[in-house]
């Protein structure tokens, strides 16, 4: 399922940084998904994974600060699952990388929902804290 603009702008979030940085996200989910569905090329694929895993770790890593800049008090469990998805996009990574496996569809699949599934709800509980408490 290829993110249209009105599909992707159900994400945000209403918070210019955040929703700046999800755009950023869901931009190289179909980057990397429109490689996998045109010519598939090895090279291509694993630069705009490694993109999206950088991204997605530099994104983590700016929303984690403006928790704790907000004293957010949904940050441990926010931060844990921020861990496991970096934990999961490295392992894959380097299974890539080593030629153990490939890239698929179903694998974008599961990271575009997650990454979509996480914006609506982690990272929107996050957005409403900011809109009652600053």
């Amino acid at each position: 399922m290829t993110m249209t603009p009105d599909k992707a702008s159900a994400f945000q979030l209403g918070q210019d940084a955040l929703d700046r940085e999800h755009q950023g996200q869901i931009d190289l989910l179909q980057a990397v998904e429109t490689e996998l569905g045109g010519a598939g090329d090895t090279a291509r694929l694993a630069a705009l994974l490694d993109q999206l895993i950088e991204y997605t770790n530099i994104h983590f890593m700016s929303e984690q600060v403006e928790m704790r800049q907000q004293v957010y008090p949904g940050l441990p469990a926010h931060e844990a699952e921020h861990d496991q998805l970096m934990e999961q996009m490295r392992d894959f990574q380097q299974r890539i990388a080593s030629g153990e496996r490939t890239l698929d569809a179903a694998d974008i699949s599961t990271l575009r929902d997650w990454v979509l599934r996480h914006i609506r709800s982690k990272d929107a509980a996050f957005a409403e804290y900011l809109i009652d408490n600053t």
